[in-house]
Parts: C-alpha cells; sequence; structure tokens
C-alpha cells in the first residue's frame, strides 16, 4: 500500500502482548516466584497485573502472599527479582506475537514512522528490542523514561513529540485495559487488541481479535468509516 493512503502519519506499539509474545513469559515467571513464596498465582492474578506498571503490579503481588510472609517481604522485592529473570529471558528469546512480525514488516517497508512504547523498564525493553530489532523504530519510551506511566498518557504523547507527528495523527496499538486508557486519552486513534479480554471503546477506537493476517489495508478498511467523521 503506498503511504500516501494510510491515513496515520505515526504508528505507536505497546510491547507486551501487543508486538511480542511476551505475556506467556511474564506469567510463567510471576507463578514461579509465588509459588517460591508459598502463594498461589492464578490466571486471574496474572491478568490483573498485564500491562503493569511494576509499582501496581509489585503491590498486588505482596498482597496474595501468605499472612507470615507479608511482614518479611519489602516493597519492590518481588518485582525486583521478576525484573532482572524477565531481562535475561528476554535477552535470550522473545517471539513476537501473532500477526506482529508481518505487519510491522510492511509498515517498516512502507516507511511508516514508528515507536516502541512500553510500561517496562528500559533493561526490559532493551532485551526484547534483542530478539525483535531495534531498526523498526524512530524512537522508543520506557517507564524510565515518563514521570507517569500507563493509564496516564504521557509516553505516546511523548513518543508522538520525538517522532515529529502531532498525536491526533498516530495510530496507537495496544492489548491492555491500562495501555487501552492511555491510548484514548492521548488523543490519538486506536485499534485494540482484544485476545486478553474486552477493551474500552471510544470516538477514534477500533477493535480486532489479533494481529493475524492484518494488512495496512485492513486498517484502512475498519478506520475509513471514523476517518470520514473526524
Amino acid at each position: 500500500m503506498p503511504t500516501n493512503v494510510f491515513p496515520f502519519k505515526a504508528v505507536l506499539w505497546d510491547m507486551d502482548g501487543t508486538l511480542i509474545d511476551s505475556e506467556p513469559i511474564w506469567i510463567g515467571e510471576e507463578r514461579k516466584i509465588m509459588e517460591s513464596l508459598g502463594a498461589t498465582w492464578s490466571q486471574e492474578d496474572a491478568l490483573y497485573c498485564i500491562g503493569g506498571p511494576m509499582e501496581r503490579v509489585d503491590a498486588y503481588m505482596r498482597s496474595k502472599l501468605p499472612e507470615d510472609k507479608q511482614g518479611e517481604i519489602e516493597e519492590y522485592e518481588i518485582t525486583a527479582i521478576l525484573h532482572d529473570s524477565m531481562v535475561e529471558r528476554f535477552r535470550k528469546e522473545v517471539p513476537f506475537a501473532p500477526g506482529a512480525s508481518q505487519l510491522i514488516s510492511e509498515m517498516h517497508k512502507e516507511a511508516i514512522p514508528m515507536a516502541l512504547v512500553t510500561a517496562s523498564t528500559r533493561a526490559i525493553m532493551d532485551g526484547a528490542l534483542t530478539s525483535i530489532g531495534k531498526h523498526f523504530f524512530k524512537t522508543t519510551i520506557s517507564d524510565n523514561d515518563v514521570e507517569r506511566s500507563k493509564p496516564d498518557p504521557q509516553g505516546y504523547q511523548l513518543a508522538a513529540s520525538r517522532v515529529g507527528v502531532p498525536i491526533e495523527d498516530c495510530l496507537i496499538i495496544e492489548d491492555s485495559i491500562t495501555g487501552a486508557m492511555a491510548a484514548i486519552a492521548s488523543g490519538a486513534y486506536f485499534l485494540g487488541v482484544t485476545h486478553s479480554g474486552p477493551l474500552p471503546m471510544g470516538q477514534k477506537v477500533c477493535h480486532v481479535e489479533n494481529l493475524i493476517d492484518l494488512e495496512l489495508s485492513g486498517i484502512v478498511e475498519l478506520f475509513q468509516p471514523l476517518l470520514v467523521k473526524n
């Protein structure tokens, strides 16, 4: 698709669950750590923590500890262990989310400016970029680069500024509720990936179940009715 047909001047990608298939890795590492501390870790617990940020995840994980352990574990002790284990896992290998590799490669081929915006730390993001490649992105924004992480829109607004595109002309691709809230609040158009569950709606929002077989032409078709209205 020629770039003059694609209606968005930049695409801002979420990382975990949207671009990379990292959520099973996160869940596995969380469960391993919690079980080592005598706690159980359910799928519902894992889903609650999707999208971060680490402050919220740490508070929740400590709340799930047995009572006799809660006084022994200091704030951020659990997530420090989780962080270090995830950095090592990502540096070794992390797969693209289904359909994401083909879509981002098409965007890159068409020279569409892109940014990566994550609630994860710079170290975790850099570990993932070692696996998937840094060359796709004009800029990358981690939790370390902002004062307020998702669901605050600051990260996406900063990414748009660095790419040199008004946020209102950007498309954000996200899969978590916290990320969706950040995307909608930013003023950008938002493509929500609902493979983990329902996401908020809005005036500039479309949803897909996953990115499998989704091409640029498909994104244009999805958003065409909204673009006409706006």
